[in-house]
């Protein structure tokens, strides 16, 4: 999905897999969102979910990456995901 950048360098990545509910609630949300957002599917990518265990000790998705070029931060809920997206 190509969205277009917002002015700051921060990047998004969204962990998920294709048969969770609440994956695919956050994916339809993204139609919506005006902000680049990298999908990783944890199930058809063994990196990408091995990332997401290194980094936050989980394997719960959806997962939000927030990257701003010196931290990352890692949002789990779904409606917290979709807020914030919403939000930017």
């Amino acid at each position: 999905m190509t969205r277009k950048k917002p002015e700051n360098t921060t990047q998004y990545s969204l962990y998920y897999y294709d048969s969770c509910p609440f994956c695919a609630r956050v994916l339809r949300s993204l139609n919506q969102v005006k902000v680049d957002v990298e999908l990783r599917n944890v199930m058809s990518d063994s990196n990408h979910r091995s990332a997401l265990q290194q980094a936050t000790g989980r394997t719960t998705v959806p997962c939000l990456r927030i990257d701003n070029g010196t931290d990352s931060e890692w949002m789990f809920e779904s409606m917290d995901i979709m807020r914030f997206l919403q939000s930017l």
